[in-house]
């Protein structure tokens, strides 16, 4: 998917809903979202979307309100974005998963951030950029 088509439709989400908030456009949408204390090292969020099943997110409620959010936005940019995922914040490598993260994340910044506060188009910024506004804004409590 091109960068402006991510934008547009984070950015419709927000006027059609009249909200940014990604639990609430998961609950629009019959999207679970399950928080749970999660030992799994490194575990951070989990999307699910197979054809034929209720899509749902899993994440972990070990980190701040903050993080999850930015965890929920993320993970629902992967649903309304990638036709089928299971993304465990897998290190697949290649263009696949790069590409997949970096739309992921442009969803999360035009979903959670308007354009007017950025210095610079959001769809310029680099993904290695991208991964790191992201990055800093997911700690744990």
């Amino acid at each position: 998917m091109r960068k402006q088509e991510i934008v547009k439709l984070a950015r419709g989400l927000k006027e059609t809903y009249k909200t940014n908030d990604p639990y609430e456009l998961a609950e629009i949408f019959g999207i679970k979202v399950l928080e749970k204390d999660h030992s799994i090292k490194g575990f951070k969020a989990q999307a699910v979307k197979f054809r034929g099943y209720a899509p749902y997110i899993a994440i972990n409620a070990n980190y701040t309100e903050l993080a999850k959010k930015v965890l929920c936005a993320h993970e629902l940019g992967h649903i309304f974005l990638h036709d089928e995922t299971l993304n465990y914040f897998a290190d697949i490598g290649g263009k696949i998963n790069m590409e997949t993260e970096y739309e992921a994340n442009l969803f999360v910044l035009a979903l959670l951030e308007d354009q007017a506060r950025l210095k610079v188009d959001m769809t310029e910024i680099s993904p290695y950029m991208l991964q790191t506004i992201i990055e800093s804004n997911i700690e744990l409590q």
